[in-house]
């Protein structure tokens, strides 16, 4: 079994400007072969900790390690060790994407030779190789988008930063982009942050989100816990009564006769069921319930969880 390789740590990272604090006390790992996704309301920090972490803006207070190189003190090599697509991509509008990316290439620390092999390869991973003559300008936003993207990974880094890098593409070039960031998952790690939960879900392996500066759950798209379980009954004997079954950990009434159950620890459905028809509830309906991440960032932006947050 291969060891897990961490790529990125960051440990109590904050920033604050003035009196306003952006982000607090932000821990994050990241694994290579892990995509990992950034969600929060507009306003959470999401940008700010992506920049922090690329080495864009110095924190106030914590700590950033890319591949066991510290940004602060060890910058350069920490950054050839990572490749950023903020969300604005930098462009030059007035240079040709072959001419663009080669330096980008170069300035990342390729060889010539090496610089023209990524160029390449790059531009065939991002679907560019039909416009690498053409001015950057001149390019519809997707195409912008893409060459942003050929920029971020051109050079092979071992830690992937996105900010939303499906923005301007069409459905057909945002599943390319989904396909291409689980490949790019195999050999790195990735940060992803995006508006489209659903683009998180198809590719993301776990989350974190951010709400005022604060991380208010982490975990993975579909909770590793005790499973939650869809519950319906003919008579409605109510939270408490419920609550009070030894196999039930928690309720949450969902409508008049349907309920949200989450089982104690060691705990079965099948008790479960066999207590509820012992009571005389009459059991219409007792199945296992998978959050989407829709709920789980909504649940959580309402204050509702708070899984794994930062300390």
């Amino acid at each position: 079994m291969r060891q897990m390789e961490t790529l990125l740590t960051t440990h109590k990272l904050s920033r604050e400007f003035g009196q306003k604090r952006a982000l607090q006390r932000l821990n994050l790992q990241l694994q290579r072969g892990e995509v990992v996704g950034l969600l929060g309301p507009n306003g959470a920090g999401k940008s700010t900790a992506m920049r922090l972490i690329s080495g864009a803006l110095a924190p106030s207070h914590g700590r950033v390690t890319v591949a066991g190189f510290d940004m602060q003190q060890q910058p350069i090599e920490a950054k050839r060790r990572l490749g950023y697509l903020p969300e604005r991509p930098p462009l030059h509008p007035e240079q040709r994407v072959d001419e663009y990316l080669y330096d980008c290439a170069r300035l990342r620390g390729l060889t010539p030779q090496a610089a023209r092999e990524a160029l390449g390869n790059s531009k065939r991973r991002c679907g560019l190789e039909s416009v690498g003559r053409r001015l950057i300008r001149n390019l519809s936003k997707g195409y912008q988008q893409r060459a942003g993207i050929a920029q971020a990974i051109i050079h092979a880094p071992d830690l992937i930063i996105f900010d939303e890098p499906t923005e301007g593409l069409d459905p057909a070039q945002i599943r390319e982009v989904r396909e291409l960031i689980r490949e790019l998952a195999e050999q790195s790690a990735v940060l992803l942050s995006s508006h489209i939960l659903s683009e998180v879900e198809a590719c993301a392996d776990r989350v974190t989100i951010l709400q005022q500066g604060r991380a208010i759950y982490q975990g993975a798209i579909e909770p590793a816990q005790t499973p939650l379980l869809r519950l319906q009954l003919q008579q409605n004997p109510g939270n408490e009564a419920l609550t009070q079954l030894p196999q039930i950990a928690s309720v949450e009434r969902l409508h008049t006769d349907y309920f949200r159950v989450q089982l104690s620890p060691k705990a079965t459905a099948p008790e479960l069921a066999a207590q509820i028809v012992q009571q005389g509830w009459g059991l219409r309906q007792l199945s296992e319930e998978r959050l989407s991440l829709e709920q789980i960032y909504l649940e959580a932006t309402s204050g509702r969880t708070s899984q794994g947050a930062s300390e």
